[in-house]
């Protein structure tokens, strides 16, 4: 009588064990989860957040683009002189020297 009580004590002691571990488990397991499901919500809602601020500088961009093409006809020699730019005096042009490609083949 004793060898059975033991052995039932000993099963539901193996029992609980398990029944424990298996409930740790399932808590981490959820609480994983739950943690990876607003990591993707949080990586959504930030790529949205990317997106609308790439349109505002391309936009900002496309006016600057814009700007600059209709300033670039604007330019002329009388509009540099009133910026402070002067025309060159002396104008000197540099070269390069050619150098000898001789190349020896034995």
């Amino acid at each position: 009588m004793k060898t059975a009580t033991q052995t039932i004590r000993k099963i539901d002691r193996l029992s609980d064990t398990i029944f424990w571990s298996l409930l740790v488990g399932i808590v981490a397991l959820s609480g994983m989860y739950m943690f990876n499901v607003q990591k993707a919500i949080r990586n959504v809602v930030e790529r949205n957040n990317i997106q609308a601020d790439i349109v505002a500088l391309s936009s900002k961009l496309s006016e600057s683009e814009f700007q600059y093409i209709n300033s670039v006809g604007d330019i002329t020699l009388e509009s540099a002189h009133k910026l402070g730019f002067q025309s060159a005096v002396e104008k000197t042009f540099v070269t390069r020297e050619q150098i000898s490609q001789t190349v020896a083949i034995r």
